[in-house]
């Protein structure tokens, strides 16, 4: 880049800034407002070319309105008076379109500090301030839609937690009016034990490092009266610093006693299946009992086992929070401590990874799993005791399950393919992989044999 000397005269320098500014209009005026120097930037801005504005009166640039107000003859006695004049208004170009303008005024002096006239520095401002406008019609609009929303308890609070605005959803929701919430701290809002768990900061900070903090409580009315309350604390910012978060909640208490009440009917539903499956497992018992024919008699017992587990899926159903999945490390545990209670020579060892399913499929599986356990039981050792193992593997997005034992392998007669097993429980085995949309894979390992299935987590 080639290098140029500053020129030695400071008026010439002045110049140039002047010059150089295109962007602002720079201009001077006598006492009595006639233009005396306009800028290449006046120019650009206004539409006048100096021959043509000079020896005017700036009057020309202004409005109608504002000529008629003496807003020209103000600003020069402001700026005279106190040094210096702001000024934005709309002022008029050449062609008779106008612009918003933010304006200075200030006066001009001379070595000895005498006043001989003044100096008007304008910038186009008509952008900024339509941003501005649309700012506050969207303010306006916002305003008007949290006043509106009066099924909605819309309210922000500072980092402190002292609210800082309620709409008119918060006063019919909570009770509070206006006045009577601002700068009040809005844990008041919780139950007292909620207060003392932190759950007001929590929800703060899940806000802060998520972007959003879903939650649903009960909260506390005016009147102390609580209702449940289904929310969401979204953290607010200006020029990109914390300034506080907003919380929108509903009050939900008709459908969490609705959920409350389907929860109870649930569990009690499912109590009663599983004491009717208990009283069916009860009777097979007892026919197995009274039966002469040994191999009524196992049909009996094994009847009996598979209602059995149907019956203590229920039964962990009814006892837990949720009644729609299971956990199946816990389910296999209880289910294989069960079938291991059930006789005195065997053993039965679980390692299963935690995971849930939904209850519909623990029923299958639990079925799947008593049946290759009580398979290994009379099969693998028909003459001794020994141990099965059950494990369940978490394997990408399927469920890898094997049931093995170490007893005499299977038999020679015994065929791995589809048609193969033609006992009751390998129909059985066969059904329950089917429906579960799974895969099985058996093994001779000798000693023992294991059996393989891998079925998809979710279906």
């Amino acid at each position: 880049m080639d290098q140029y000397s500053f020129p030695g005269d400071d008026t010439e320098i002045y110049r140039h800034i002047v010059e150089s500014a295109l962007d602002y209009a720079i201009f001077a005026m006598d006492l009595d407002g006639t233009v005396v120097t306009w800028s290449a930037g006046a120019q650009n801005l206004f539409g006048y070319s100096a021959h043509e504005i000079i020896g005017q009166n700036s009057t020309v640039i202004f409005s109608f309105e504002d000529q008629l107000a003496g807003a020209a003859l103000r600003e020069m006695r402001i700026a005279l008076a106190t040094g210096r004049a702001d000024d934005n208004r709309w002022h008029v170009r050449k062609d008779g379109s106008v612009f918003w303008a933010s304006g200075l005024m200030m006066p001009l002096r001379n070595d000895v500090g005498q006043v001989y006239g003044l100096m008007k520095v304008v910038r186009d401002r008509t952008r900024r301030l339509q941003q501005d406008e649309a700012l506050r019609a969207s303010e306006e609009r916002l305003q008007l839609i949290l006043k509106s929303a009066i099924d909605y308890a819309i309210f922000a609070f500072d980092r402190d937690g002292l609210v800082i605005s309620w709409n008119t959803g918060a006063c019919r929701i909570f009770g509070y009016e206006e006045q009577e919430i601002l700068g009040r701290d809005a844990r008041m809002l919780f139950l007292r034990e909620d207060r003392e768990d932190g759950a007001a900061e929590r929800e703060m900070e899940a806000a802060l490092e998520h972007g959003r903090a879903e939650n649903e409580r009960f909260h506390l009315r005016k009147d102390g009266t609580i209702f449940w309350g289904s929310g969401l604390t979204m953290p607010l910012r200006a020029n990109h610093h914390r300034a506080g978060f907003l919380k929108v909640l509903r009050d939900d208490t008709e459908r969490h006693s609705a959920d409350e009440h389907q929860q109870i009917m649930m569990r009690e539903m499912s109590h009663r299946i599983k004491n009717s499956l208990a009283l069916v497992a009860g009777l097979l018992a007892m026919q197995a009992r009274s039966a002469r024919q040994p191999e009524v008699e196992r049909a009996l017992r094994d009847a009996e086992a598979r209602v059995g587990t149907i019956a203590q899926v229920h039964d962990q159903l009814w006892r837990q929070s949720d009644i729609e999945t299971v956990n199946l490390a816990d389910f296999l545990s209880s289910l294989c401590q069960r079938l291991e209670q059930s006789t005195s020579l065997h053993t039965v060892s679980v390692d299963a990874d935690p995971f849930l399913v939904d209850a519909d499929r623990a029923i299958q599986i639990a079925l799947l799993v008593n049946e290759l356990v009580t398979n290994a039981f009379k099969h693998a050792y028909p003459d001794t005791g020994g141990t099965v193992c059950v494990t369940a593997r978490k394997d990408g997005g399927d469920i890898r399950l094997e049931i093995s034992d170490g007893g005499q392998g299977l038999p020679p007669e015994f065929s791995s393919d589809e048609n193969g097993g033609k006992s009751l429980g390998m129909k059985v085995v066969r059904a329950l992989v089917q429906q579960l949309r799974a895969e099985l894979q058996i093994e001779d390992r000798r000693p023992g044999a294991g059996f393989v299935i891998r079925l998809p987590r979710d279906i």
